[in-house]
């Protein structure tokens, strides 16, 4: 159990660093491959099939909302 909190701790802070901090792209799509990679659950099983395409327009959705949100204050 304790390496399924620690891996699930590494993929949150991972995906927060990415979304809080301007990185280069490439650190960014190698940043969200790793977090493909510690998603897996089992040897051999497949990753999630979230892809950096749909991470990217994620990112950029939660960018405008927190835009909006700001401007409605």
């Amino acid at each position: 159990m304790a390496d399924e909190s620690a891996r699930a701790r590494m993929i949150e802070d991972i995906s927060n660093l990415l979304r809080e901090v301007p990185v280069p792209e490439a650190t960014r799509t190698a940043g969200l491959q790793l977090i493909g990679f510690l998603a897996r659950r089992m040897p051999g099983e497949e990753p999630h099939r979230l892809g950096v395409d749909e991470a990217r327009h994620q990112r950029q959705s939660e960018q405008r909302l927190k835009v909006a949100r700001r401007r409605a204050r």
